[in-house]
């Protein structure tokens, strides 16, 4: 294995301090636990009425919520089908997964969600190993028609979570690490009104989930989704949402001082009006997800089907008819 790859990835030592399914805050900024759940409530725009719902809530907050990102008991699949994601084989065979659903007002959604919701569930990033990392971050880029983004995310509050936009025309410069050199001239920040329309929240945490026993790092993330032009046989009004629902690349990745940064995952988001959202993966030659693609997203998605089909033609190999 690479060996900038395990300098950021954990061992399984040291986990013993670590109960099953609590939580440890990533970014040490540590608060009381009953303060800290009314403050994440508020943050992501749920009142308590809409926590005690028995609809399954979206909250961004770091936690595999045990009705958030439903599992089936008997293969791992999602049991709920607008539930969608991949996995992929960092750090170890699948070793690490992510979720996307559309919401609307945290309940998933039957049309086109005005929320996108995303969960990296990074069971190759043990606690032992990045827990107080300073400087630790997660970037999540996407491709939003002729703009990139980069959302750069630092802690659990609206204050550390930083966004980026530029042109789909060139590629970003890598930085030492790996990442993103969002000190780059290429890259801007969003003004207050796209921030504002954004609606980004984050969370993340150190936590079991049912894809990993050890305690490791999950991190969620959600945006608005504009959704100004469904049903209109006219021009749509302004949007009511950041991210165009049309097929668009997107990756994550994770980071800190004086460590590598590691692609956790990539993918061709689809969002479809049923409250659905196709996913296909985007690998690099070497298996493992690509931190961004130049292409237009159309174009990543027949790349990566068409890399999808070879592989069936390899596998039935000599049973292919002529």
């Amino acid at each position: 294995m690479d060996p900038k790859l395990l300098r950021l990835l954990g061992s399984t030592h040291n986990q013993e301090t670590v109960m099953k399914n609590s939580k440890t805050d990533v970014f040490a900024k540590r608060q009381g636990t009953t303060a800290c759940a009314a403050f994440l409530l508020a943050f992501a725009g749920f009142g308590f009425a809409g926590a005690a719902s028995a609809q399954p809530v979206h909250l961004s907050n770091g936690l595999f919520g045990a009705e958030e990102w439903t599992l089936s008991p008997s293969d791992g699949t999602p049991a709920r089908p607008t539930v969608n994601g991949a996995s992929f084989n960092v750090g170890a065979p699948n070793g690490t997964r992510f979720y996307v659903e559309q919401s609307s007002n945290g309940v998933p959604a039957t049309t086109l969600g005005k929320t996108l919701n995303l969960m990296y569930d990074l069971g190759s990033f043990k606690s032992g190993a990045a827990s107080g990392s300073p400087g630790l971050f997660t970037d999540v880029f996407f491709q939003n028609g002729k703009t990139d983004y980069v959302v750069h995310i630092t802690g659990n509050t609206a204050n550390d979570i930083k966004a980026f936009e530029k042109s789909n025309g060139v590629m970003s410069p890598v930085d030492a690490a790996g990442g993103f050199d969002l000190s780059s001239p290429i890259w801007h920040p969003l003004d207050a009104a796209d921030l504002a329309l954004a609606k980004f929240h984050a969370g993340a945490s150190f936590g079991a989930s049912p894809n990993y026993a050890d305690s490791h790092l999950i991190i969620e993330f959600d945006l608005s989704v504009d959704t100004s032009g469904v049903g209109s046989s006219l021009a749509p009004p302004a949007p009511d949402g950041l991210y165009d629902p049309a097929p668009a690349f997107w990756s994550g990745s994770v980071g800190g001082q004086g460590r590598p940064t590691i692609v956790v995952g990539s993918a061709v988001f689809d969002l479809n009006s049923d409250g659905t959202t196709l996913v296909t993966p985007v690998l690099g030659p070497n298996g493992l997800p690509i931190l961004q693609a130049v292409p237009e997203p159309s174009s990543v998605l027949l790349l990566a089907a068409g890399a999808i089909a070879l592989l069936g033609v390899s596998r039935r190999g000599a049973k292919v008819p002529a």
